[in-house]
């Protein structure tokens, strides 16, 4: 994920020029991307999630998030899922830290304490291409975004959407 990092100031510009309702819902995690903080794990997971908002998917597609959840109950939500990251805290516990985070498929948990949701998010796209399925229709364009213009895999095809992003960060906006 440390090509993110590489993008992380042309991406914070361009969330920060989006108006309307998707500027509003990339506002919270604008303000994660500006604070004077050492914890790149934070930084790394509001830019994921800001990018699903700017490309008009649903974060909450990306990961699920769970307080205080027991493990036949999360294992039972996850289930109404094909795939995904899931995220669990436990109530009251401390600020911006994650009891567990890991991966889901056809809501079986394949891979848990993965330390990041970034980091999830890297294996979460090295689990679609080595099984060879599809993207969620959800989050189509955040993991073509991913793929094509982050990794660089397969990028002389992209679509519009992602083509005029990576235009802007090529620009330097």
């Amino acid at each position: 994920m440390a090509r993110s990092d590489s993008h992380l100031a042309q991406l914070t510009s361009i969330f920060q020029m989006k108006g309307g309702v998707a500027g509003q819902k990339l506002a919270k995690h604008l303000e994660i991307l500006q604070e004077e903080t050492s914890d790149v794990n934070l930084k790394r997971t509001a830019i994921l999630k800001a990018l699903c908002i700017y490309l008009g998917e649903d974060e909450g597609q990306l990961v699920w998030e769970y307080i205080d959840i027991e493990g036949n109950d999360i294992l039972r939500d996850l289930q109404k899922h094909t795939m995904g990251i899931y995220v669990i805290n436990k109530e009251g516990g401390e600020m911006r830290h994650c009891d567990d985070i890991g991966i889901f498929v056809e809501g079986v948990i394949i891979l848990d304490n993965c330390g990041s949701v970034a980091r999830a998010c890297a294996m979460m796209l090295g689990v679609i291409y080595a099984l060879n399925m599809a993207y969620p229709k959800e989050l189509r364009y955040y993991y073509e975004f991913l793929q094509k213009v982050l990794f660089r895999m397969d990028a002389e095809k992209l679509s519009p959407q992602i083509l005029g992003l990576r235009n802007k960060i090529d620009a330097g906006l």
